[in-house]
């Protein structure tokens, strides 16, 4: 995996599935915090400590739902329903609400291909 932090976020290259993860803030943390001797308490005191909320459980695991769907864990799953359920939703953890997006990324054939588009239609003058 390549990894790049750009300002808050993280952009993650999975190689092996030709997928570009981008990280917000939230996921960025507790990916980087969750090195497999974190329990789920600690790791929401760190996610609180550095976004400067409340410790939040439920947004851990959110937070870890997503990161394993992404395939960017090695193991463990928690229900993503389950974990929305208990999150209270005040203003700071709506801001911190965990996302991962995911796209595909062109294989190096097709990045080669060559394909030109045509200038777009300027309109009528």
């Amino acid at each position: 995996m390549l990894i790049e932090h750009v300002a808050d976020e993280t952009i993650v290259y999975d190689g092996e599935r030709q997928i570009a993860h981008s990280l917000n803030r939230t996921a960025s943390i507790v990916w980087r915090q969750c090195d497999g001797t974190r329990s789920v308490p600690q790791l929401a005191a760190a996610l609180g400590g550095e976004l400067g909320i409340a410790p939040n459980e439920s947004l851990v695991e959110y937070a870890l739902d997503e990161l394993a769907s992404a395939h960017l864990l090695e193991k463990g799953r928690v229900s993503r329903r389950g974990a929305l359920r208990r999150i209270t939703y005040t203003a700071s953890v709506a801001i911190a609400l965990p996302a991962v997006l995911s796209i595909v990324a062109p294989t190096p054939a097709m990045a080669a291909s060559g394909a030109i588009l045509p200038p777009p239609d300027p309109g009528p003058d």
